[in-house]
């Protein structure tokens, strides 16, 4: 349109020329003709109709592409084309134990039904869980006369069926959506009452077969697909197609503590041999027997965007990438998979090691944080390595000539100490305290595995309103306490190649007095890391000058992060002027 500008291209000014052409033709004064007038009103709903078009347009063009798109359903679709199939929510699992309490004696009954899929509450959490007993009547008796624990597989969630109608046609194919996330693993498939095992591939299924295909949906839940004519079998028209499925809180369900400090209630009755309905928590101790783990959260996207294009097409874990992409799904903080093909001993070139550290921050308590919890929570315990092992081998896409073996972190122990010049206006415990957050949030969420470099905390410190200047140091442990021993230890190993053995020496290596071997440091002094090692900034040693450092943080005294200001300076106008000039250059 002529009366347009072309280079007036936003919605306020097009609005606003539109009203200047009208007021100039029909020589109306701005207050006859304004948003409130009748045609003003329909160019206002007019603007917001195409402002939404724009809207929409911008949205397609964004979400039509895997690295650009934001919405987890786009990103989702996308990995599905590639043959990713986006790892939903899991459910975490466990095993409780159960024993009469000593008052059923006075009951009249003789045993109890306990039926599959009774459901109880977690009173930790207030998350309901459910039991699997896996039996072939679906239900299991507990004898009065029992004395012994009776261990009892749960898993977390709440499980829900829909149904649909066959249509007889080749390749059919069905969205299930739920109010919650659907678990990854736990899905029962039936036609007509008979199960189908679920498979990966159309190619896993021959003619006649009653398998399908359980997916993450491409619009959200979970699509499943049925055969043709050569592969798998077709429903009939008029079939009752069910699917069962857990709706799960994902790793909320993991519950983590004392097993002694667990407890739970049972929401389902159960019935005696005489029929008869009973409350289970009036006759039955519940205890925890092993930890309920390896719940996670659904795939993060940003996740599928870097796995989707490695996915393996065979459906098997095949090199160490697969391994990755496959144990990304538990919400872990760190992993990793390596072979030892490189190096001359042969005995382990079969095997696959496992590298995963847990995800510190949901470990954390209530009256801890990252300079405080437990060590022990920087490992995996081995309930979870167990877990994982059966994870893996139940998936069924192990090959069969490889191994696993899951490595613990090496944890080596840093001090942190950071030095500042900040303005007199700043608030010196606000300051600190603001300092150690953004510290904290660092040492949590960092997944570098090569280094830990002090340009990192440098950019996020100086950053804080306040401080005008900043440095950071790192102090190593092993290197102080080479220094105050004057040696260390150096362990070698050695590969005989036409024997395949492998010889593993210590060598002590002396450190003269006055000399930095600098042991876990490069030479910008950032803190290196070495395979499987894992760096953590805790106190609890001394260093080369018996000083100190104590577990936690301290304002007062040595501590795994020591802030100490350096120099104060005016916050005048003159600063302030060189201050905005630094934000220019940034």
């Amino acid at each position: 349109m002529s009366i347009l500008k072309p280079n007036k291209i936003k919605f306020g000014e097009i609005f606003t020329e539109i009203g200047d052409y009208l007021n100039t033709v029909y020589s109306q004064r701005g207050d006859i003709f304004s948003s409130s007038s009748p045609f003003g009103q329909i160019l206002t709903v007019m603007q917001a109709f195409f402002q939404m078009i724009f809207l929409y347009l911008e949205d397609s063009l964004v979400e039509m592409n895997i690295t650009t798109a934001t919405k987890t359903k786009s990103i989702y679709g996308f990995a599905r084309i590639t043959g990713h199939n986006p790892t939903r929510s899991i459910s975490a699992q466990g095993t409780i134990k159960l024993k009469w309490k000593p008052s059923v004696v006075d009951v009249n009954m003789s045993y109890a039904t306990l039926l599959d899929k009774s459901k109880l509450i977690c009173e930790n959490n207030n998350l309901p869980y459910f039991v699997q007993l896996g039996s072939a009547t679906g239900n299991i008796k507990i004898n009065k006369s029992e004395y012994n624990f009776i261990p009892i597989k749960i898993i977390q969630g709440e499980t829900e069926s829909q149904t649909k109608i066959g249509t007889g046609k080749p390749l059919q194919s069905y969205n299930f959506q739920s109010n919650k996330p659907i678990d990854n693993d736990n899905v029962i498939v039936m036609v007509n009452g008979e199960p189908f095992e679920i498979v990966d591939s159309l190619y896993d299924m021959t003619k006649g077969d009653k398998l399908c295909m359980v997916k993450t949906g491409l619009a959200g839940g979970i699509d499943l697909y049925f055969g043709n004519e050569d592969f798998g079998y077709i429903p009939p028209s008029g079939s009752n197609i069910t699917i069962e499925y857990v709706k799960t809180d994902g790793f909320a369900g993991n519950v983590f503590g004392k097993t002694s400090s667990i407890n739970f209630k049972w929401v389902d009755s159960v019935y005696t041999n005489t029929g008869e309905e009973v409350d289970f928590n009036e006759y039955m101790n519940v205890s925890l027997d092993k930890p309920i783990i390896l719940g996670a959260d659904g795939e993060d996207p940003q996740l599928t965007k870097l796995i989707a294009p490695k996915m393996s097409r065979s459906f098997v874990l095949a090199n160490p990438e697969n391994y990755v992409s496959m144990l990304s799904r538990f919400n872990y903080s760190y992993v990793d998979a390596y072979t030892t093909y490189e190096d001359d001993y042969i005995d382990d070139d079969n095997v696959v090691y496992l590298f995963l550290i847990p995800d510190i921050a949901r470990r954390l308590t209530s009256n801890t944080d990252y300079f405080t919890t437990n060590l022990e929570n920087f490992y995996l315990d081995q309930n979870e390595k167990e877990g994982i092992y059966k994870y893996i081998n139940q998936s069924g896409q192990q090959m069969i000539s490889s191994e696993l073996e899951i490595v613990d972190p090496v944890l080596t122990k840093y001090v942190m100490n950071i030095f500042l010049r900040i303005y007199d206006t700043a608030n010196v415990t606000n300051l600190n305290n603001e300092i150690l957050n953004k510290v904290t949030e660092y040492l949590l969420k960092v997944r570098r595995r090569d280094k830990v470099p002090k340009s990192d905390l440098i950019a996020m410190i100086e950053a804080v309103d306040g401080v005008d200047s900043v440095n950071v140091t790192f102090i190593s442990e092993v290197n102080e306490k080479s220094i105050k021993n004057g040696y260390y230890i150096k362990r070698n190993t050695s590969f005989d190649a036409i024997r395949g053995l492998q010889t593993i020496t210590e060598t002590r290596v002396e450190v003269p007095s006055g000399t930095d071997p600098n042991l876990g440091l490069d030479d910008f002094g950032d803190v290196k890391i070495g395979l499987n090692e894992l760096p953590v900034f805790r106190g609890g040693w001394y260093d080369r000058f018996d000083n100190y450092y104590e577990d936690g943080v301290s304002f007062t005294q040595y501590s795994s992060v020591n802030i100490v200001i350096k120099e104060v300076i005016k916050d005048t106008i003159a600063v302030q002027q060189m201050n905005q000039n630094k934000k220019l250059v940034k």
